[in-house]
């Protein structure tokens, strides 16, 4: 069996809804951290100080089917190709110890 890693680096906002989306396909299971970074263009607000949206990154592991069709949820139903609102991608596991997916 194929497996993959998908990785979106979201808003906190977007990663809550992103754990629903991922719940709804029968992926289980994820891990979040808080993540921070410099964008292009950060958000101005109040007497011309400027925001970055706190981010989260959030990992899946599963059936390589399964995550190609969980990124492009993803990418819908969160409007990915909206500025800052984050991105999804999934990259190959030559090897899995530790976790078994049923």
């Amino acid at each position: 069996m194929a497996v993959s890693l998908l990785i979106a680096i979201l808003t906190e906002e977007s990663s809550d809804k992103a754990l629903d989306i991922a719940q709804r396909q029968g992926v289980r299971g994820a891990t979040l951290l808080s993540a921070e970074g410099i964008s292009r263009t950060p958000f101005s607000t109040f007497f011309g100080l400027t925001y970055q949206a706190p981010m989260k990154l959030v990992f899946w592991i599963a059936d390589a089917d399964q995550a190609n069709r969980l990124a492009q949820s993803l990418h819908t139903e969160l409007k990915l190709d909206s500025p800052s609102q984050g991105m999804a991608f999934t990259m190959p596991i030559d090897q899995l110890h530790g976790l078994t997916l049923s």
